[in-house]
C-alpha cells in the first residue's frame, strides 16, 4: 500500500504540464558532423560545424502512469566555423542557421526509486528554417540555401526525471536529431580571382543535445462525469391491506 501511494503521488496519468529546456549542441564525425574538407584547384575549403544550442518551451501530457506525450516549439542555432586557404591566404570566417523545431514525442518512463525516473522516447520533429544565409570575407563569398522550408527529422532521446510533489520536475538527458535529408547547400568562391574556384556541399544538421529541463508541477486532469439523475422512488401503497 505504501509504495502504491508512493506512485500515484509522482505519476503523470493525465497530468498536463509545461515546462522550459537548454540543450547544448555537441558535434561529432560519427554523427556525420564532422569537419567538411574541399579542395578546388590551389584552394583548400574547410566548414566545420562547432557548439550551437536549442531553446524552448516543452508541454506534456500522461497517457498513463508510464507512458506521456511531449511536444512544444524550440529556437535552434547552428553554428559553423569557415576556413579558405591557398599558399598564400589563409582566411578565417563564420557562419550560423537559425531554425524552429515543433516536436511531436512519446515517451516510456520507468521508475527507480520513490522520485526517480529514467525514460526513453522517440518521434518526429518538424523544422523550419526562416531564411538563405550569406556571408562574405576578404577572400571568399559564401551563399548558403535552403533546400526546404520545413524539414521532419527524427528524434531520439534517453534520461533521468527526478520529481518532486511542490517544486516541480528536474530533467537532465541526452537527445539525438537527425533530418531526414540535408537541410543546406553552401556555395563557396575563392573571391580575389575573376571566377576563382568554386566549391559547394551539404549540411546535413543531424546533433546530439545534452538536455536540461525543467517541469512545472502541476495537478491529474480529473474527468468530469454528467452527474447521474436519482431513480424515482417507488409509489407507497396507501392501500388498507388485506
Amino acid at each position: 500500500m505504501l509504495l502504491a501511494s508512493q506512485i500515484n503521488v509522482h505519476a503523470q496519468k493525465r497530468v498536463l504540464t509545461a515546462g522550459f529546456q537548454f540543450k547544448p549542441i555537441f558535434t561529432s564525425n560519427f554523427l556525420n558532423t564532422g569537419p567538411i574538407n574541399i579542395d578546388q584547384d590551389s584552394v583548400s575549403f574547410n566548414i566545420k560545424q562547432k557548439f550551437g544550442y536549442c531553446l524552448g518551451m516543452v508541454v506534456r501530457y500522461g497517457v498513463t502512469k508510464t507512458v506521456s506525450f511531449e511536444t512544444g516549439i524550440n529556437y535552434v542555432k547552428r553554428n559553423f566555423d569557415l576556413n579558405v586557404t591557398t599558399d598564400t591566404v589563409n582566411e578565417s570566417g563564420d557562419f550560423g542557421i537559425v531554425g524552429y523545431e515543433i516536436p511531436l514525442k512519446g515517451l516510456v518512463f520507468i521508475q527507480l526509486a520513490k522520485k526517480l525516473y529514467m525514460n526513453g522516447g522517440a518521434g518526429i520533429s518538424l523544422d523550419f528554417y526562416p531564411s538563405d544565409i550569406s556571408t562574405q570575407g576578404d577572400y571568399y563569398k559564401h551563399l548558403g540555401l535552403r533546400r526546404r522550408i520545413m524539414t521532419p527529422s527524427y528524434l531520439a532521446n534517453l534520461g533521468f526525471e527526478y520529481r518532486t510533489e511542490k517544486s516541480g520536475y528536474f530533467y537532465l538527458g541526452a537527445s539525438f536529431h537527425r533530418p531526414f535529408r540535408d537541410i543546406f547547400i553552401s556555395y563557396l568562391q575563392y573571391e580575389p580571382i575573376l571566377q576563382g574556384p568554386r566549391a559547394e556541399t551539404l549540411l546535413s544538421g543531424n546533433y546530439l543535445t545534452v538536455d536540461i529541463r525543467y517541469f512545472f508541477h502541476d495537478v491529474p486532469v480529473e474527468k468530469k462525469y454528467k452527474a447521474k439523475k436519482p431513480k424515482n422512488e417507488k409509489k407507497k401503497n396507501t392501500g388498507d391491506s388485506e
